[in-house]
């Protein structure tokens, strides 16, 4: 939740100072040449930068879900094994019965 807080606090002020730069720019890569609004380079940089972001991001994020899933398939399976094993306590506490004394 903070996330989305802090993410809507910065789109917010991203956007304020876009619109407060208006002025037509030049902008010039190798050879090429466009002539635009500031607003939409300072807009198109961000979503740039935050899409670069997101795909720096897959790789960890695709590890950390592959980690869950291994170590959740391992809690399943000892939970089938601890159940397995009391069963075969019950039946060999059942099977040895000692023996009265009646003394």
């Amino acid at each position: 939740m903070i996330v989305l807080i802090i993410a809507l606090v910065l789109a917010i002020g991203t956007a304020a100072f876009a619109l407060q730069n208006t002025d037509a720019v030049t902008v010039r890569f190798l050879a090429w040449e466009y002539q635009t609004s500031l607003v939409l380079v300072i807009l198109g940089s961000v979503g740039s930068g935050v899409i670069l972001a997101l795909l720096a991001s897959l790789g960890r994020r695709w590890k950390i879900s592959r980690t869950t899933r291994s170590l959740e398939a391992t809690v399943t399976s000892q939970g089938e094994r601890i159940r397995e094993l009391e069963h075969q306590l019950r039946q060999a506490q059942e099977t040895f019965r000692p023996p009265n004394s009646d003394s």
